[in-house]
């Protein structure tokens, strides 16, 4: 049975985490890490939790109940090859709001951003009679919940969210188009790239449209684009595993790994 990402859709989230490791492109499973909060002139520790196998959280860091606005600190004892301690400072002011923080690491580096958290209703995305549930009507259903496929996520880091209204295009290895799409307010395509059961193994490239974005009325920040086009080319190996690619995208820079 799939485990169950409560934290990421419950309705009162108000902290979540996602730990993703690069070494291996896969997620950073039975990390222990520690929520604390900061109080007068010292950190005061809140909560301890470890990584399920998706490298989530089975229930929220923080939920809107026990969140107050202030300064806190999430301490990630990741024990690598170079780094102990992965240590995030960050402020919450609105309280209501859904704050998602992924680590993504490696054995010799790490990166850290606010992430997009899901806008759809919660909904329970686990098996049932060993079949995924139907997904909401004109949702695609959360990645990896109905056979290997392909998904992107495009998060705008200079305004701290999805990346609502990106043109994404979807090319075969010789450069024969598959298809585009729009990415919706939280930054995710209507439907999968590549459908469930779709995923052929080859080449594939992706090309993201960011220099209209961050010029247009769509993006929060609208600096002149220095990047035109984001493209990220890419081998499917194992047609059986589920490809997920994050793009995290500013004016000036772009960055992408596998997801999961």
């Amino acid at each position: 049975m799939r485990e169950r990402n409560h934290d990421l859709v419950s309705s009162d989230a108000c902290l979540t985490s996602h730990i993703l490791d690069l070494g291996s492109g896969r997620p950073a499973g039975n990390i222990p890490v520690a929520l604390l909060r900061e109080s007068g002139s010292a950190f005061i520790p809140l909560k301890e939790a470890r990584s399920n196998g998706n490298g989530r959280f089975d229930t929220p860091l923080l939920t809107t109940n026990e969140a107050e606005a202030g300064k806190y600190r999430l301490v990630y004892a990741v024990s690598s090859t170079f780094f102990d301690n992965v240590t995030v400072d960050f402020n919450i002011s609105d309280t209501a709001a859904h704050h998602h923080v992924p680590l993504v690491l490696s054995p010799f580096g790490f990166s850290v951003y606010r992430g997009a958290p899901p806008h759809r209703p919660p909904r329970d995305f686990g098996f049932q009679n060993g079949h995924p549930p139907p997904p909401a009507e004109g949702i695609a259903p959360l990645p990896g919940t109905g056979g290997a496929g392909l998904t992107i996520h495009a998060i705008d880091i200079a305004g701290g969210t999805g990346a609502g209204g990106l043109q994404v295009h979807l090319f075969g290895g010789e450069g024969s188009p598959l298809g585009s799409q729009v990415t919706t307010g939280e930054g995710r395509t209507p439907q999968w790239l590549v459908a469930a059961g779709e995923l052929a193994a080859g080449i594939y490239e992706l090309a993201f449209d960011i220099g209209t974005y961050f010029a247009g009325p769509a993006s929060p920040a609208a600096p002149p684009p220095f990047f035109e086009t984001a493209r990220v080319r890419f081998r499917v190996t194992d047609r059986s595993e589920h490809h997920h690619l994050p793009l995290i995208a500013a004016p000036w820079g772009y960055s992408c790994y596998r997801g999961s």
